[in-house]
């Protein structure tokens, strides 16, 4: 199948929402599980302890001060980096209970927690897209932030600062935007067909080259409609969130497996 149609937003919405009518135990309870744990993994606070020590402040409330916060920061690291292993063993049975669904079109609950094979694999992999994710920005981010430093240096010459931003702006934003896409579908290529981090690098690039405005065009769609659920007292993000992943899990298995739309759920 052609990534543009296998990759159709609508479809993906209307069919994820019929996998939730077939097993909406399962599908809900993984969604509240992964938006949990998603919520979790930003960690802490940004470490700034300056709003909260007075100007009057003894040095040694100050001292004290700084060591809540950096205590509070540490904690946060810790629960992030734990949210971040429990994710990368929950992702795997997660997508391969939205395979299951629509293949079969019945619940099958223990898949949920069936993916330990591929908790290694899967760290490695998230490990290698934030290196890779984060390396393309920094390369690309240092014409504009030279260009501001040298500004800043130049008594605050506003002129050089401005071009800077908007170099940034121009470079970095599109480039990270770029390999991100090009690396979005690393996860179902670990947990659907049992790559390794570079293996899933490979595979996701590959299928994503030359298709990257469309799946820019579905991840726009697919995240608004996820974003409606915040309209619901917030709890309807557990159920748009359900639909969106069980959908973009069948836009791939559309594009890699022969047979695909003929499937329970998919018809």
């Amino acid at each position: 199948m052609e990534f543009s149609e296998a990759f159709s937003p609508v479809r993906a919405i209307q069919h994820g929402i019929a996998a939730i009518q077939r097993a909406p135990a399962s599908l809900l309870v993984g969604g509240f599980a992964i938006f949990l744990v998603d919520a979790c993994s930003g960690g802490g606070g940004n470490g700034d302890f300056s709003s909260i020590v007075k100007e009057d402040s003894s040095p040694e409330e100050a001292l004290a001060m700084a060591a809540v916060v950096l205590a509070a920061l540490a904690v946060g690291a810790v629960v992030g980096f734990f949210a971040f292993l429990v994710r990368c063993w929950l992702l795997p049975g997660w997508i391969r209970l939205h395979r299951h669904v629509l293949e079969h079109g019945t619940d099958s609950f223990p898949l949920l927690f069936g993916g330990g094979d591929a908790f290694l694999p899967l760290v490695g992999w998230r490990l290698l897209f934030n290196i890779v994710s984060f390396g393309t920005f920094v390369v690309a981010a240092i014409p504009g932030a030279a260009l501001i430093g040298v500004g800043f240096v130049q008594d605050a010459n506003m002129v050089l600062v401005g071009s800077g931003v908007a170099l940034l702006l121009l470079l970095a934003l599109p480039t990270s935007i770029y390999v991100a896409l090009g690396l979005s579908l690393g996860d179902h290529a670990v947990a659907l067909e049992g790559m390794g981090p570079l293996a899933a690098l490979d595979r996701s690039w590959e299928l994503t080259r030359g298709n990257r405005l469309t799946l820019f065009v579905y991840l726009l769609v697919t995240g608004l409609f996820t974003v409606l659920g915040f309209l619901l007292c917030c709890v309807g993000v557990i159920g748009t969130r359900a639909v969106t992943d069980v959908g973009t899990t069948e836009s791939y298995l559309l594009l890699t497996v022969p047979g695909a739309d003929k499937w329970t759920a998919a018809t």
